[in-house]
């Protein structure tokens, strides 16, 4: 595999830190042999700060439970309508980037696997979301968002045959962990600590 080197600098929205990161509410993270058959777990840790420019302004910590997937910095803004300077994309532009890159990584393991031959691969896609949110003194506990819809196109140029193409497009779909998360009810938990102190939080 060729190496890779990019530049990156204390400016760069997204850079790879030298140094490991931690969490206080979470154990280290830590990947678990498996045999074959039973289920690799994956885990996403995620650490995120208010920066001091303010005005939607955050920073990333992004690290995982995979052997040399390294710790990685990134910057998340909001667009100028909302109240942010539009200098880094913001949250619903990462979180959807991310459910299209993964799945773009299964269909690229899987031809690996299946030995499927790939001329050209491209995805296009659109996520789109609702909010009640609407700048205009709303209150709080009014507030209510959800996703609405996610398009996904698989673009795929091979001379393999049309029902072996149909047939993989169902398994890069089935194996996207990414995708499998929004197409399901996946459970989630939110915790609250005040001053370091967990509170009861339903």
């Amino acid at each position: 595999m060729e190496s890779v080197e990019w530049d990156m600098s204390s400016t760069t929205i997204v850079r790879k830190l030298n140094d490991d990161a931690e969490q206080n509410t979470f154990p280290p993270p830590h990947l678990d042999k498996v045999k074959q058959g039973e289920l690799l777990r994956f885990h996403a840790h995620i650490n995120v700060e208010q920066m001091p420019q303010g005005h939607h302004l955050k920073k990333a910590t992004i690290f995982s439970n995979v052997p040399n997937g390294g710790t990685w910095e990134l910057i998340c803004d909001e667009g100028t309508a909302v109240g942010g300077r539009g200098s880094a994309p913001s949250p619903i532009m990462y979180f959807s980037a991310g459910l299209a890159l993964c799945m773009m990584s299964h269909v690229e393991m899987l031809a690996q696997l299946s030995n499927i031959q790939l001329k050209q691969v491209r995805l296009e896609q659109k996520t789109e979301f609702s909010t009640t949110l609407n700048f205009g003194g709303i209150q709080p506990e009014k507030v209510f968002g959800q996703g609405d819809r996610v398009e996904i196109h698989l673009i795929i140029e091979s001379d393999e045959t049309e029902e072996k193409l149909v047939e993989f497009a169902h398994c890069c779909r089935q194996a996207c962990m990414s995708l499998q998360t929004v197409a399901k009810a996946t459970p989630v938990t939110t915790s609250l600590y005040l001053n370091d102190k967990p509170i009861p939080f339903t």
